[in-house]
């Protein structure tokens, strides 16, 4: 074949595969890329043309606003809270909202967010809910049927996820119960989470079997008041709990053994600034009540006696010594706040009057400034608090 021929034969090849090109044949590699450099260079040129327009919008109706004090609109200042006017400080427009971050420490070395509580071991989520809607989405749009019909099996799983074992069940139930009984006996935050902390250990170590929730959640209670120094009498626990004090008891026992907690006895001492918010005594009645308790002679006196009863009679001894005559402080109330008897609170009261005769008790005009005016707590070393000022047994 001749050059001529072949050059005619590539003609016709190149003319009848532009052709089937045309008929619907896949395009060639060059032909697509030239599209696409077309179609991207159209849309950047429709995108700078919409911000073009927004941005004479936007100038647009900055030069509309005008202050209506001064009637000027080239001093108008636009920070992030507000727009105010320079000339005369008239606020044109506030932003209420601050959506600014705070500093915060949040303990566990998480990022700060504005969004959500924290993290608490009181829930037995730990405060990390899912909730699923009944009826709506979250643009409060009503939910179709079989949409209302999948999304109750989904809170059916989900409620069966978070309580898959007995472990989780005993666990929320428990925590429930503390919350309960924290709120009934009006303690403090550090307490329940100590409480809280203390019934999650409980589970862990599968000290559940043959006790009761209800049990062990007034134990993990009153272990909690006994370790932050606040202490509640079993009595008082006993009347919100819905076990008997007997019960209660032997769980703590058990925890206390288990755990081997750090539970440091109870002190009179410790007794003394709920007992006189109580009874509404002064403040000086109290730093004396709290001076005698912390007495070696009423440590001694105190030694297989019950602390609450001793902080009763010093309490008692305190106002019998001051005269008070417009404080009505009878030994029935004392013993229905001190949940003791009055013939307990008689009985020490004669001792600490002996005492008082032999010259053993502290001076009533003595040195108080390591005491607080505001809970009758001390002020300066705390291992003079936690440690008792008396020999444990009396020689």
């Amino acid at each position: 074949m001749s050059q001529d021929a072949l050059e005619n034969t590539d003609t016709t090849t190149h003319s009848t595969g532009s052709s089937s090109a045309g008929s619907g044949s896949p395009t060639p590699v060059s032909t697509r890329l030239r599209q696409n450099q077309q179609q991207t260079q159209s849309f950047s040129s429709e995108t700078a043309s919409e911000d073009e327009q927004s941005k004479a919008t936007d100038s647009e109706s900055t030069d509309e606003i005008q202050c209506p004090e001064c009637a000027t609109d080239e001093y108008l200042v636009i920070d992030e809270e507000e727009t105010y006017c320079g000339e005369c400080g008239l606020v044109l427009f506030r932003d209420i909202l601050d959506r600014r971050l705070r500093w915060v420490d949040t303990g566990d070395g998480r990022e700060p967010e504005r969004g959500g509580a924290p993290t608490t071991h009181r829930l037995h989520h730990k405060g990390l809910p899912t909730e699923i809607g009944y009826n709506s989405d979250g643009y409060d749009r009503p939910l179709s049927r079989q949409t209302k019909r999948r999304f109750r099996r989904l809170r059916k799983w989900d409620s069966r996820s978070k309580t898959g074992s007995s472990r989780d069940r005993s666990l929320r139930l428990g925590l429930g119960e503390i919350a309960r009984l924290v709120s009934a006996l009006e303690l403090s935050g550090s307490i329940h989470d100590r409480a809280a902390d203390l019934y999650r250990e409980v589970s862990a170590e599968g000290m559940l079997a043959g006790n009761s929730v209800e049990g062990m959640a007034s134990a993990c209670v009153y272990a909690a008041c006994r370790l932050e120094r606040l202490p509640r009498t079993l009595k008082e626990i006993g009347e919100v709990a819905r076990v008997d004090i007997k019960e209660i008891n032997q769980d703590y026992k058990c925890l206390n053994q288990d755990l081997e907690l750090a539970t440091p006895p109870p002190l009179p001492q410790d007794y003394i600034p709920r007992l006189a918010s109580a009874v509404d005594a002064s403040p000086r009645l109290e730093r004396r009540a709290y001076q005698l308790s912390r007495s070696n002679a009423v440590g001694v006196l105190a030694n297989g006696r019950q602390p609450n009863g001793v902080a009763v009679a010093c309490l008692y001894h305190a106002f019998k010594e001051s005269g008070q005559s417009n404080l009505r402080l009878t030994q029935q109330t004392l013993a229905e706040e001190g949940y003791t008897t009055p013939t307990t609170i008689r009985k020490l009261w004669r001792e600490l009057q002996g005492l008082a005769d032999d010259g053993e008790l502290p001076d009533p005009d003595g040195n108080l400034d390591h005491f607080s005016l505001a809970c009758g707590t001390v002020v300066g070393d705390e291992t003079d608090r936690m440690t008792p000022p008396y020999p444990t047994q009396q020689s």
